[in-house]
Protein backbone atom coordinates (compact mmCIF):
# COMPACT_ATOMS: atom_id res chain seq x y z
CA UNK A 1 0.00 0.00 0.00
CA UNK A 2 2.63 2.30 0.57
CA UNK A 3 4.51 2.04 -2.29
CA UNK A 4 0.95 2.59 -4.26
CA UNK A 5 -0.03 5.51 -2.68
CA UNK A 6 3.29 7.70 -4.20
CA UNK A 7 2.78 6.29 -7.57
CA UNK A 8 -0.67 7.46 -7.66
CA UNK A 9 -0.21 10.81 -6.61
CA UNK A 10 2.21 11.29 -9.56
CA UNK A 11 0.27 9.63 -11.82
CA UNK A 12 -2.57 12.28 -11.07
CA UNK A 13 -0.51 15.23 -11.04
CA UNK A 14 0.86 14.31 -14.18
CA UNK A 15 -2.90 14.08 -15.56
CA UNK A 16 -3.81 17.34 -13.90
CA UNK A 17 -0.50 18.74 -15.39
CA UNK A 18 -1.01 17.68 -18.93
CA UNK A 19 -5.05 18.26 -18.99
CA UNK A 20 -4.53 22.14 -18.35
CA UNK A 21 -1.46 22.30 -20.87
CA UNK A 22 -3.91 20.91 -23.39
CA UNK A 23 -6.54 23.48 -22.29
CA UNK A 24 -7.42 26.40 -25.01
CA UNK A 25 -9.24 28.33 -22.38
CA UNK A 26 -6.99 31.02 -22.09
CA UNK A 27 -6.04 31.29 -18.59
CA UNK A 28 -7.76 30.69 -15.51
CA UNK A 29 -8.77 34.10 -14.13
CA UNK A 30 -11.62 35.37 -15.68
CA UNK A 31 -13.24 38.96 -15.18
CA UNK A 32 -16.64 38.99 -13.48
CA UNK A 33 -16.96 42.59 -13.15
CA UNK A 34 -15.57 46.01 -15.57
CA UNK A 35 -13.48 48.85 -13.90
CA UNK A 36 -16.07 51.70 -13.96
CA UNK A 37 -15.16 55.05 -14.18
CA UNK A 38 -16.22 58.47 -14.14
CA UNK A 39 -17.17 61.67 -12.59
CA UNK A 40 -20.05 62.59 -9.77
CA UNK A 41 -21.11 65.99 -9.79
CA UNK A 42 -24.19 68.09 -7.86
CA UNK A 43 -27.09 68.31 -10.57
CA UNK A 44 -28.72 72.18 -9.41
CA UNK A 45 -23.99 73.31 -9.69
CA UNK A 46 -22.50 71.14 -11.52
CA UNK A 47 -19.82 71.32 -9.17
CA UNK A 48 -17.58 68.33 -8.56
CA UNK A 49 -18.77 66.62 -5.32
CA UNK A 50 -15.67 64.77 -3.18
CA UNK A 51 -16.25 62.19 -0.81
CA UNK A 52 -19.08 60.47 -3.03
CA UNK A 53 -19.45 56.23 -2.39
CA UNK A 54 -19.59 54.50 -5.39
CA UNK A 55 -20.36 50.84 -5.11
CA UNK A 56 -20.66 47.75 -6.84
CA UNK A 57 -23.78 45.82 -5.91
CA UNK A 58 -24.46 41.97 -5.65
CA UNK A 59 -23.96 40.00 -8.94
CA UNK A 60 -25.25 36.59 -9.89
CA UNK A 61 -22.71 35.80 -12.68
CA UNK A 62 -24.56 32.89 -13.77
CA UNK A 63 -27.65 35.11 -14.71
CA UNK A 64 -30.57 36.75 -12.79
CA UNK A 65 -33.12 33.40 -13.50
CA UNK A 66 -30.25 30.39 -12.55
CA UNK A 67 -30.96 28.45 -9.79
CA UNK A 68 -27.33 28.34 -9.31
CA UNK A 69 -26.23 31.85 -7.75
CA UNK A 70 -27.14 32.88 -4.89
CA UNK A 71 -26.27 36.32 -2.84
CA UNK A 72 -23.15 36.23 -1.15
CA UNK A 73 -23.46 35.41 2.86
CA UNK A 74 -21.03 35.73 5.66
CA UNK A 75 -17.14 36.07 4.55
CA UNK A 76 -18.11 36.44 0.94
CA UNK A 77 -19.83 39.65 2.14
CA UNK A 78 -16.63 40.77 3.97
CA UNK A 79 -14.68 39.72 1.15
CA UNK A 80 -16.81 42.08 -1.27
CA UNK A 81 -15.07 45.17 -2.40
CA UNK A 82 -15.29 48.43 -0.64
CA UNK A 83 -15.76 50.48 -3.74
CA UNK A 84 -14.94 53.32 -4.26
CA UNK A 85 -14.67 57.49 -3.27
CA UNK A 86 -14.21 60.24 -5.22
CA UNK A 87 -11.72 62.62 -5.04
CA UNK A 88 -11.94 66.55 -5.22
CA UNK A 89 -12.34 66.47 -8.83
CA UNK A 90 -15.43 64.38 -8.13
CA UNK A 91 -13.62 61.80 -10.27
CA UNK A 92 -13.97 57.31 -9.13
CA UNK A 93 -12.49 54.53 -10.26
CA UNK A 94 -14.45 51.19 -9.46
CA UNK A 95 -11.92 48.54 -10.19
CA UNK A 96 -12.71 45.31 -12.05
CA UNK A 97 -13.06 42.20 -10.31
CA UNK A 98 -11.92 38.12 -11.70
CA UNK A 99 -12.36 35.03 -10.26
CA UNK A 100 -10.17 31.88 -10.34
CA UNK A 101 -11.79 29.28 -12.56
CA UNK A 102 -10.53 26.40 -14.13
CA UNK A 103 -13.25 24.50 -15.90
CA UNK A 104 -15.14 27.02 -16.50
CA UNK A 105 -15.41 30.44 -17.77
CA UNK A 106 -17.90 32.50 -15.74
CA UNK A 107 -18.74 35.78 -17.12
CA UNK A 108 -21.19 39.04 -16.43
CA UNK A 109 -24.07 39.99 -17.81
CA UNK A 110 -25.12 43.23 -15.64
CA UNK A 111 -23.14 44.79 -12.87
CA UNK A 112 -25.00 47.50 -10.66
CA UNK A 113 -23.63 50.33 -9.80
CA UNK A 114 -24.40 53.16 -6.83
CA UNK A 115 -23.64 56.41 -6.04
CA UNK A 116 -24.54 58.24 -2.96
CA UNK A 117 -23.05 61.58 -0.99
CA UNK A 118 -24.30 63.30 2.73
CA UNK A 119 -27.32 65.85 1.13
CA UNK A 120 -27.86 64.18 -2.16
CA UNK A 121 -30.40 61.82 -3.36
CA UNK A 122 -28.86 57.98 -4.43
CA UNK A 123 -28.09 57.16 -8.11
CA UNK A 124 -28.50 53.11 -9.19
CA UNK A 125 -27.52 51.64 -12.45
CA UNK A 126 -26.84 48.54 -14.08
CA UNK A 127 -23.41 48.27 -16.86
CA UNK A 128 -24.13 45.31 -19.32
CA UNK A 129 -21.41 44.38 -21.87
CA UNK A 130 -23.04 47.11 -23.96
CA UNK A 131 -21.44 50.10 -21.92
CA UNK A 132 -17.72 48.62 -22.22
CA UNK A 133 -15.85 51.14 -24.02
CA UNK A 134 -12.29 49.71 -23.72
CA UNK A 135 -10.30 47.29 -22.25
CA UNK A 136 -7.45 47.68 -20.20
CA UNK A 137 -3.72 46.50 -20.72
CA UNK A 138 -4.22 43.55 -19.14
CA UNK A 139 -7.68 42.61 -20.94
CA UNK A 140 -9.81 43.96 -18.11
CA UNK A 141 -13.56 45.33 -19.89
CA UNK A 142 -14.04 49.12 -18.90
CA UNK A 143 -16.78 51.37 -18.74
CA UNK A 144 -16.27 54.77 -18.56
CA UNK A 145 -19.97 56.57 -17.05
CA UNK A 146 -19.11 59.97 -18.35
CA UNK A 147 -20.66 62.35 -15.48
CA UNK A 148 -23.14 61.34 -12.70
CA UNK A 149 -25.18 64.35 -11.50
CA UNK A 150 -26.49 64.05 -7.83
CA UNK A 151 -30.02 65.88 -7.17
CA UNK A 152 -29.74 67.80 -3.72
CA UNK A 153 -32.41 66.22 -1.32
CA UNK A 154 -35.67 68.24 -1.09
CA UNK A 155 -36.13 69.72 2.44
Amino acid sequence: MKRFLPKFSAVALFLLAASLAGCQSGGVTHYVSPEVTGRVLAADTHQPLAGASVQRGAQNIYGSDSPFGSPDKGGGVMMQPIGARTDAAGKFILQSKSVFALFRSPGWWSVPVTVSHSGYESFSTNYTGDNVTSHSAAGAPMVDAGDILLSPVSK
